[in-house]
């Protein structure tokens, strides 16, 4: 990897960067206080392991048998995450994917019930992970070991993605990213609970590749992959459907505005087709157009926080498009009434949303009941520890690294929670920056060791 002058890109990533290290910092501060010995025993292993990633040689292993140590302690820990699960009735998202798919395993179709939403929804979810998820289960079965496969395949083939895409960015050392990826706690010890977010990050990674494959070589055919890609994107998390924008600004930036226009026209093409049987299914059930879900309206509302609106018995009287339009627009109105009230808690859940790292142990908390509570306290210190350790040195890749790498993650960045700011926004909406945090750190860590058997071919 070639450095690069400390441009203004790199200043702004540097800043944004900075500030959510900080803000994780106070939080892994606090969380270490209350769970010291975990703590100090956790990082030693974590730390570990990420000398393993980066640098085998100067504990005399081979790239190989350091990559085979990895995986099994990455296979460990997702094997853990059956043991969690087991003897517990899962609650929130996992139990709505769930009962998603076993209405589809039953014939009744995308339908199922919310104690708060409503009954009998039937585009209140996206709809590919739980159809993803109904075929998995009916070659396999449902339970926890089939789901542990199927989500630890799904971080497998983004792991490997994710190491072409690091090599693509910052040169062979890259690759590392992907190992680190698969290893990383947050994502392994989620393993064996359904959830879309390891499909959303795999769509998202895909994504990046093809756009950064575009930049090195306009072609039709990248654009339909890549128009494709975000069709099923939008269909797994709508509230990333528009963050391709925010890429396209990039590719006009490295390619120009006509060689850009004509991939848009092209990838628009391929969303369509993508997209076609949801926008039919949808106008056969509601005798209207859905683009996407009718969560929206009841998401915007969540977006208002401490200054949400309560839902009104009466909307369950209307349809679902219609409720959901319809608390759309109650929620609109607040925000009208209350500007500043909506900035205040849009910060606070942006603040709360990259400061922590605990999506994993809010799946836990969902469930009935709680999973392993005692341990909540230390796998939170262990957890923010680890977060801590893609950001630190994700710094000193965002002022050294390649341009590219450089505005993708600051696109990103910007344009995940400006998305975010009128919906649900939480950790596991920011997940898609999470590899190019990875890539940053993976190729900071390269440029400082590379004289000493980094590990270049993962």
């Amino acid at each position: 990897m070639v450095a690069v002058p400390f441009s203004r890109e790199g200043q702004l990533l540097t800043l944004l960067l900075g500030g959510i290290a900080v803000a994780a910092s106070a939080v892994a501060v606090v969380a270490a206080a209350r769970a010291p010995l975990w703590t100090v025993g956790g990082t030693a292993l974590w730390l570990a392991l990420l000398s393993l990633i980066a640098a085998p040689g100067r504990l005399g292993l081979t790239r190989g048998r350091a990559a085979v140590i990895v995986i099994v302690a990455a296979l460990a820990m997702r094997v853990a995450s059956v043991y969690f699960v087991t003897g517990v009735a899962l609650g929130a998202d996992p139990m709505n994917y769930s009962n998603l798919a076993q209405a589809l395993r039953d014939g009744r179709g995308l339908i199922t019930d919310d104690w708060r939403y409503g009954r009998d929804l039937r585009a209140f979810f996206p709809p590919l992970y739980p159809l993803l998820l109904a075929g998995w289960w009916t070659l396999f079965g449902s339970s926890a070991w089939a789901t542990l496969a199927m989500t630890t395949l799904t971080d497998a083939l983004a792991a490997r993605l994710l190491a072409g895409l690091g090599e693509r960015l910052t040169g062979p050392l890259g690759r590392a990213a992907g190992l680190l990826y698969f290893a990383y706690p947050s994502f392994a010890l989620a393993a064996a609970i359904p959830h879309k977010e390891a499909l959303t990050l795999l769509l998202g990674i895909a994504l990046l590749r093809v756009a950064v494959a575009w930049v090195a070589a306009p072609d039709d055919r990248l654009a339909a992959l890549g128009g494709a890609l975000w069709g099923l994107l939008a269909l797994t998390q709508p509230s990333l459907a528009l963050v391709p924008f925010a890429l396209a600004l990039v590719l006009i930036a490295e390619r120009g505005w006509r060689a850009t226009v004509r991939l848009g026209l092209v990838a628009g093409i391929a969303l369509a087709l993508v997209m076609s049987p949801w926008w039919l299914r949808n106008w056969l059930v509601f005798d209207r157009f859905v683009p996407f879900t009718t969560a929206s309206g009841f998401m915007t509302n969540v977006a208002l926080g401490r200054l949400g609106l309560p839902i009104d018995p009466a909307l369950f009287a209307l349809g679902e498009p219609d409720r959901a339009a319809a608390m759309g627009r109650a929620a609109l109105a607040r925000i009208a009434e209350q500007p500043i009230g909506f900035l205040r808690e849009s910060g606070r859940a942006l603040a709360v949303g990259f400061a922590y790292e605990e999506a994993t142990l809010a799946r836990y908390r969902h469930t009935s009941p709680p999973i392993a509570p005692a341990l909540h306290t230390p796998l939170t210190a262990l957890l923010q520890i680890t977060y801590l350790t893609l950001l630190i040195p994700a710094l000193r890749g965002a002022g050294r690294g390649g341009r590219l790498l450089r505005r993708l993650t600051l696109a990103l960045l910007i344009a995940i929670p400006a998305a975010g700011l009128w919906f649900e926004f939480g950790e596991r909406h920011r997940y898609l920056l999470t590899p190019l945090v990875m890539i940053l750190a993976v190729g900071a860590a390269a440029s400082a060791r590379r004289p000493a058997g980094s590990i270049g071919a993962l």
